[in-house]
């Protein structure tokens, strides 16, 4: 029902009598992969070759309104969703003057420096971004951005500015504002972006046990404010990027660097970051990733220090329920430890413009838990139009 109705939006969008000018594009990504060992799971993959982690489908119509004004609307279906259609993409834009307009609607938030074609795999090296820097919740927010463009001697320069709400199954990130800056000169490239939200997580399991530990206020004054750290909701969240890149066509390198850090909630700071490099040949591009990230479990940990870990109370049963409680958040806080890493090796073959063949191997290493470790193969086709 879902692809029915988004196709039906499209129709009713190319039927408009407002509309002039209509350009339609498409991408798909093939993507295929599996681990080689059948008990190792990574990205979504395991031992069984499958295509529906990475794969993604795409349809983006573009209408010109007015000289000024234009609409844009972007269908896409995942594997992992079973390739149901829906509207990642759905704003209007209105051009302020030569260098700046406004758009307002569904739009692609500009976190990351591929954020803009994250899905247009045909774009990029890999078959896939990395995941350590690129694996958020949430790339898409219902409201405006503003972005204005420029030169200044022999730097090309933009500016992203940009404030509404996102969501992802039951994640919501209210208030979401922020500002990116790029420029770039011949073959050198920078950009960096600062945005933070309101986040809201819900967690029955965590519900559970503030709800159960906040029935020793009485005993425990401090286990109120206590409690509420370990609730994600409306917590303040701040996210950074940088990136930079070096293109001097025959070679590239580039890196990306994130750090989101979450004010009194059970969530650790995280830091993230790749480097990546390659070299063209004709039609052929291999390359090779490092990809790192990390999240300290003492940024949690340190609200266990406004509660005791035991109590007496002379009842052994309700001390024994409070160590318990307390024990139950010390689990909490220690999950929340990640020591990832990955190096990928790949090659692309570019077939014919708007059409590449690619292959990666990905060693992946848990350093907190190395039963995750796991080599994973993965090949696929880039296709745009």
């Amino acid at each position: 029902m879902k692809t029915k109705l988004a196709l039906l939006s499209v129709a009713s969008l190319l039927a408009m009598p407002a509309v002039a000018d209509i350009k339609i594009n498409g991408f798909a990504n093939l993507i295929g992969g599996m681990t080689l060992d059948d008990d190792e799971a990574v990205y979504g993959y395991d031992s069984d070759f499958n295509f529906e982690p990475a794969s993604v489908f795409g349809l983006q119509v573009r209408g010109d309104v007015s000289e000024k004004l234009s609409a844009t609307a972007q269908l896409v279906g995942r594997g992992s969703d079973d390739y149901d259609a829906s509207f990642e993409w759905a704003y209007m834009t209105y051009a302020l003057s030569n260098n700046s307009s406004i758009s307002a609607g569904r739009v692609r938030l500009p976190f990351f420096k591929y954020s803009a074609s994250l899905d247009v795999g045909y774009s990029y090296h890999w078959l896939t971004p990395p995941d350590s820097v690129y694996g958020v919740l949430i790339n898409n927010m219902d409201g405006v951005r503003y972005d204005y463009s420029n030169y200044a001697g022999d730097w090309e320069y933009g500016i992203q500015a940009f404030a509404g709400r996102g969501e992802a199954d039951e994640v919501e990130a209210e208030n979401l504002t922020g500002i990116s800056f790029e420029a770039t000169r011949d073959w050198f490239n920078i950009r960096t972006i600062y945005a933070q939200a309101k986040f809201t997580s819900p967690n029955e399991d965590l519900d559970f046990l503030t709800d159960s530990i906040n029935s020793f206020s009485a005993v425990v004054p401090t286990v109120t404010d206590f409690s509420n750290n370990f609730l994600v909701d409306d917590d303040t969240v701040g996210f950074f990027e940088l990136a930079v890149n070096i293109d001097k066509y025959d070679w590239f390198v580039g890196a990306e660097y994130t750090h989101i850090s979450f004010d009194e909630a059970p969530i650790a700071n995280d830091d993230a970051w790749y480097v990546t490099a390659g070299m063209r040949f004709g039609k052929f591009t291999p390359h090779i990733t490092y990809e790192h990230k990390e999240s300290d479990p003492d940024d949690v940990a340190t609200y266990l220090n406004d509660v005791p870990s035991t109590i007496s109370t002379g009842d052994a049963a309700t001390d024994g329920t409070w160590s318990s409680l307390y024990q139950g958040f010390a689990a909490v806080a220690a999950s929340t430890l990640e020591d990832t890493s990955a190096l990928t090796a790949g090659l692309r073959y570019d077939v014919e413009p708007g059409f590449a063949v690619k292959g990666e191997v990905t060693w992946f290493e848990d350093d907190a838990n190395d039963a995750n470790d796991a080599t994973l193969l993965r090949v696929g086709v880039n296709y745009t139009f």
